[in-house]
């Protein structure tokens, strides 16, 4: 009796021993891994201002083991990184401010569920470093801007045909600055304004909808579109009053943005093909923090000071010329950024009547050829612009010019 129940327990054992051999080896005989990678290394030289910095790099990489389970069933995981050793500008607090290098580090994992009705359903959590030095003498991961992004969201994807589909996205992160907190004082001593005098005053909690589509559109050409908006709250920065007391009420704002671009193939022949797009963005933030400045020969209190509205325009041609081919890219875009009620200051930073406008003009060129499989080598020259009603540049940079000229290469596999 005891022989016959180990008997047919053995039986099941087998069975489902087998059946779970049978899953898995069919698993992983569907399963899919495509490796996807792009990589950039460029070096040259920055101008900025009309003086030449230092010889600097440019590099990025993107690398993705994409892997497919089955037909419903994919994973992404992701990492993106770049390096820019030349001088930029960047909008941070509210206006330009200047760094000589900067680091971004990104890792994301993203899960995919298809369906045979063209309906995808997406989720993703990621992590991201940004690392920036103000001063060629500063240590990496001790700059006062370095921050670190920790993300997670959701999307719904429905297409109905190749290159068509409308997309509905949320997406949650936090944005947290480690190092503001002991040099805050310092940044307040420069006359930043008393509402950015505090303990993690730029860590932010933010929530984003956004609503996508691809279309095709009358003559070959393609339409993509997105509208989003934002909500952002400072659970650290408090709102500032008349008086320069920081209430108990923190900064809250909301950011809508608009994105529309057209794409199209305008000629087509055996050594050349052209293509053009042309695009318009607006983004419109809502912000109902104040400023006040007790650095003037009079306190001064400025509300609604972060509030802005910014159109800009932007197209980019590619040329595709001979059997290789080259490839001849230019890209051009101008915009506007106009402050809701911020006002104007001059050279000394005295305040004035008008209203703070800054335009913002760029282009560049780049060439690439290829030379072995997946491996192009590739030239590019850009040049910027920016100019403000406001000649204030003690804090924050509202007029300069750059220009950079880079060489090198690029793989993707």
């Amino acid at each position: 009796m005891k022989s016959g129940v180990w008997s047919v327990k053995s039986r099941a054992n087998i069975l489902v021993l087998s059946t779970l051999y049978t899953l898995l080896s069919t698993t992983a005989q569907a399963t899919e891994i495509k490796p996807v990678i792009n990589a950039e290394l460029l070096g040259g030289q920055n101008f900025y201002n009309g003086a030449d910095s230092s010889f600097g790099a440019v590099t990025s990489l993107l690398a993705s083991p994409y892997t497919k389970f089955n037909d419903q069933w994919s994973l992404v995981p992701l990492y993106s990184g770049a390096y820019q050793g030349t001088q930029q500008v960047k909008d941070l607090v509210g206006g330009g401010t200047l760094f000589q290098e900067s680091q971004d580090h990104n890792v994301s994992v993203k899960g995919i569920r298809t369906f045979e009705n063209g309906l995808r359903l997406k989720a993703v959590t990621g992590y991201g470093v940004e690392l920036l030095r103000e001063t060629k003498d500063e240590a990496w991961t001790k700059g006062l801007y370095d921050n670190h992004r920790l993300s997670a969201g959701t999307e719904a994807e429905w297409s109905w045909a190749k290159d068509q589909y409308v997309r509905l996205a949320y997406d949650y992160y936090a944005i947290r600055f480690p190092n503001y907190q002991s040099l805050s004082s310092q940044a307040a001593a420069d006359g930043q304004g008393r509402e950015l005098d505090a303990p993690n005053v730029l860590d932010s909690h933010n929530h984003m909808l956004t609503l996508g589509s691809e279309s095709r559109l009358p003559g070959n050409g393609m339409l993509q579109a997105s509208i989003s908006r934002t909500w952002t709250s400072y659970p650290d920065q408090h709102l500032v009053d008349l008086t320069g007391t920081l209430t108990p009420d923190t900064r809250s704002d909301q950011s809508d943005n608009l994105s529309i671009q057209g794409t199209w193939t305008v000629y087509t022949a055996d050594q050349c093909r052209i293509s053009g797009s042309l695009g318009y963005s607006r983004i419109h933030l809502y912000s109902d923090q104040n400023h006040y400045d007790p650095s003037q020969p009079t306190t001064f209190f400025n509300a609604n000071y972060y509030a802005y509205v910014t159109n800009s325009v932007q197209t980019q041609w590619t040329f595709l010329i001979g059997e290789a081919p080259w490839t001849i890219q230019w890209t051009g875009s101008l915009a506007r950024q106009k402050y809701a009620d911020r006002l104007v200051q001059d050279s000394s930073g005295a305040f004035g009547s008008d209203i703070t406008r800054v335009d913002y003009a760029t282009t560049g060129l780049s060439v690439s050829y290829p030379i072995a499989k997946g491996f192009q080598v590739k030239a590019t020259t850009d040049f910027g612009w920016d100019d403000s009603n406001n000649t204030d540049n003690l804090v924050y940079q509202y007029h300069y010019n750059t220009q950079t000229y880079l060489f090198g290469f690029t793989y993707a596999y």
